[in-house]
């Protein structure tokens, strides 16, 4: 089976009816397929992956919400290699594994706990309520020099706008909608440099974009940043407005369903990497 055959049974098991809880579902590639060529095709939709297990050392620190599920099928020894995902309420790796006929190339889609089935501590700021919410371990890499981007708008820009960015980096939420992350994949150092240093007057600042919601903006009009509210912008030009911050907005529209936004309908939400900062 060819590597992009592979990847496209493994993707209709992950369409179909999610694995049972006790039951991880393992697919073996009966050709060997290279595990670097399956980690690049999963990847070019899922994201950045996560090292679970290398050179036949499975991270000992491994729990439930950081893909556990995806190694516990196998013996001691058994396991050389995996490479995992959180997508919705499924795990998703692809790994090699030891067999008396020598190495061999799987595939294990795995049920996933809701990472917010316990709820949110007391004072969790929007940030870390969307780390819990998509179970999202942050990674070492480059952070936004916020400084330089601040001094060149002539304004703070929101506190827990910046917290979100610098704990998620460059990606998407529920590969349904995006953040403007400076220095992003394909993002200027400072995407906002076109908008002037003034600020004050109450214009539109742009944050993020999605496929349903091309313009996620800021109203500017208060002095002090944290204060800055959402609106909306569809296609034609619409606007709604809206009386909190892009936070608590993001958070939003991932579970609340009376806001009417698709993704508060999901199983279960993730955030898919673009990789580390250009910076």
């Amino acid at each position: 089976m060819e590597t992009s055959a592979f990847v496209d049974a493994v993707r209709r098991l992950i369409e179909g009816d999610p694995p049972d809880r006790d039951r991880p579902v393992i697919m073996e590639d009966p050709q060997g397929t290279d595990l670097h060529a399956l980690v690049a095709a999963l990847g070019s939709w899922a994201g950045r992956h996560r090292n679970l297990a290398a050179g036949g050392f499975v991270d000992p620190t491994l729990t439930e919400r950081t893909g556990l599920p995806l190694v516990e099928p196998f013996g001691a020894g058994e396991l050389l290699e995996m490479r995992g995902w959180g997508h919705r309420n499924r795990w998703i790796g692809c790994g090699v594994v030891a067999s008396p006929y020598g190495p061999r190339t799987v595939a294990v889609i795995a049920h996933r706990e809701d990472p917010a089935s316990a709820g949110f501590p007391e004072g969790a700021s929007w940030a870390e309520k969307l780390r819990i919410v998509t179970g999202w371990e942050p990674t070492p890499g480059p952070r936004v020099d916020w400084s330089t981007i601040e001094a060149d708008l002539g304004t703070r820009l929101p506190s827990h706008y910046k917290e979100i960015v610098d704990l998620f980096g460059a990606g998407s939420f529920d590969e349904y909608f995006a953040l403007v992350v400076p220095g992003g994949p394909g993002a200027d150092q400072n995407p906002w440099k076109t908008y002037g240093p003034d600020l004050a007057s109450g214009g539109l600042l742009p944050w993020g974009w999605s496929e349903f919601v091309p313009g996620l903006m800021w109203s500017t009009g208060a002095t002090d940043p944290d204060e800055w509210t959402v609106v909306t912008q569809s296609e034609c030009g619409e606007e709604r407005h809206f009386d909190c911050g892009a936070g608590e907005f993001i958070l939003r529209m991932l579970t609340d369903v009376q806001l009417g936004y698709p993704m508060s309908h999901a199983s279960g939400h993730f955030f898919v990497s673009h990789g580390p900062l250009g910076m």
